[in-house]
């Protein structure tokens, strides 16, 4: 079986993304407030404008930062205020304010990047990647792992509509289900409708580990409540409900439900031989993401590595990290886009 990382690049490279017909993009860390502020969904501006004062206020007119420096400077400042006390100019308040108003940002950008437009706003149908649904059809085995640090739901779908025979969402995002499996409603929409679903033993597993845009946890961190959304993107009423982990420097990943994803996920590592990373980059400061790879590869246990990423400074830094896994016969092979790698036959790189 093989294990597969999907990171955010793997969005952007969806099929139908072009900026000559939509100008939102799905967003990466850095170029996250470009792409929030070519949003032209009428119904979201004041939330933009709002978002776009906040940076403001906090690096200049002139900011150039990414999402991720934004949420960690709100959360070291809202840190800072607990030991120093609150003073005039920052008020505990208003920067969890400001960090709430981010969240919901990140859903507003996805939405208008990745659902179907309907008399040029954003509908409830989301669009279909021809790549993504090649990968679960052609490529996916029953039984593969797959790890993804992306917050929207590109691949879900997909799995939905073409995981027939390999994909249970029950038993596949990896939640502990409790006593009659009461902790996790919501499963139904998310599966496949035929033939009937695998159980946990030969389910595709999909442990997503910064949470996602349907998850909705909620109740004690001992036994937390998971609900799946069927709109991961669309807010109607009030702040769209969801369940993340914000690009912030102390990740809560040892908290609630996600504790038992990384810990899922890093029996995933340790087992598999063959290991696919799309779109992602193991940025510098996702330390959490690093020790996580460090800890859980196994000494030259690797027999395949497939990097589908264009930056080579990308690719140099995936193999660093998991060079205690590889062997001096490992079979390395690099594509520089999504749909270069889902035109490969499994059998170029693995079993």
């Amino acid at each position: 079986m093989a294990l597969f990382v999907f990171g955010a690049g793997a969005t952007r490279g969806a099929s139908f993304v072009d900026p000559t017909k939509d100008p939102c993009l799905p967003p990466l860390d850095s170029d996250f407030f470009t792409q929030l502020q070519r949003v032209q969904n009428q119904k979201h501006q004041s939330l933009i404008k709002q978002v776009t004062q906040d940076v403001v206020e906090l690096f200049g007119v002139n900011f150039s930062v990414t999402v991720e420096t934004v949420f960690t400077t709100l959360e070291n400042t809202i840190r800072m205020l607990e030991t120093t006390g609150e003073n005039r100019d920052f008020r505990r308040s208003e920067l969890q304010e400001k960090r709430s108003r981010l969240e919901q940002a990140i859903a507003v950008a996805f939405e208008d990047s990745l659902a179907e437009k309907a008399a040029g706003h954003s509908s409830l149908t989301p669009r279909p990647c021809d790549y993504h649904s090649r990968f679960v059809s052609d490529l996916l085995q029953a039984g593969d792992d797959i790890i993804s640090f992306n917050y929207d739901c590109l691949l879900d779908f997909a799995l939905r509509d073409r995981g027939s025979g390999k994909w249970h969402p029950r038993y596949g995002y990896g939640f502990k289900l409790g006593a009659r499996g009461k902790l996790l409603t919501g499963d139904q929409f998310w599966r496949p409708t035929t033939p009937p679903p695998p159980g946990n033993d030969n389910t595709v597993h999909l442990y997503k580990l910064h949470g996602s845009l349907h998850f909705q946890i909620s109740g004690p961190d001992d036994n937390p409540c998971i609900y799946l959304k069927q709109r991961p993107y669309t807010k109607q009423k009030g702040n769209l409900k969801f369940s993340i982990i914000p690009p912030e420097w102390h990740k809560a990943y040892d908290k609630s439900a996600y504790a038992n994803l990384w810990k899922r996920a890093a029996s995933a590592i340790h087992e598999n031989k063959e290991f696919v990373f799309i779109g992602y980059s193991l940025p510098l400061t996702d330390s959490h993401a690093t020790a996580l790879f460090l800890t859980s590869v196994p000494k030259t246990s690797i027999k395949s590595l497939v990097l589908v990423n264009p930056d080579p400074e990308a690719r140099r830094r995936i193999r660093t990290v998991v060079q205690r896994g590889l062997r001096k016969n490992t079979r390395v092979v690099s594509f520089n886009k999504l749909e270069e790698f889902v035109a490969a036959k499994r059998s170029l790189w693995g079993r």
